[in-house]
């Protein structure tokens, strides 16, 4: 419970910063360095370390669990093969290699290339399903990896959901 209040705070702080528009130099640095401290404090753990830069919250525990949020760039994720197309809107990312991505302007010619690439790998569990207003891919690989791609038509967005059950 603890930690489903902690990820929703961070959800929350991520959209909040990344909405606020452009500020002065000074009053970002110092409302990243609040954010920072409250995040610290919330988590309770004096060893985690917090770093907010620009748009991406970096959480780190004491023994190097990671997590990222925010950011537009595709995440470094082993097992995860890059989408082509649309923008990303924000990221998630674990340490160990669980992933959330949404993206915006995506067409739907994309989200059908992107499951015919990876419906190669991702061959084990297969669910896919489509709708008039949704279209699903899930499978699992080999290597335990797990995806869920789902698309939107209607407001051409796109989630894609990894998580890394190899481990």
């Amino acid at each position: 419970m603890k930690r489903m209040l902690v990820w929703l705070l961070l959800l929350v702080l991520v959209f909040s910063l990344a909405g606020c528009g452009v500020k002065k130099k000074v009053e970002e640095k110092a409302g990243e360095k609040l954010a920072e401290t409250l995040i610290e404090k919330a988590v309770g753990d004096k060893d985690t370390k917090v770093d907010i830069e620009g748009d991406t919250l970096k959480i780190t525990d004491a023994e190097g669990g990671e997590v990222t949020l925010g950011g537009t760039k595709w995440p470094d994720v082993p097992g995860l093969p890059k989408f082509e197309g649309g923008s990303i809107l924000s990221v998630a990312k674990d340490g160990e290699g669980n992933v959330m991505i949404i993206m915006e302007e995506v067409e739907e010619k994309d989200y059908r290339d992107y499951v015919e690439s990876i419906s190669k790998d991702f061959t084990e569990n297969v669910v896919q399903m489509e709708s008039q207003d949704y279209l699903l891919y899930e499978g699992k690989n080999s290597q335990g990896y797990f995806v869920a791609v789902q698309y939107y038509p209607g407001d051409k967005t796109l989630s894609l959901i990894g998580k890394n059950e190899g481990q």
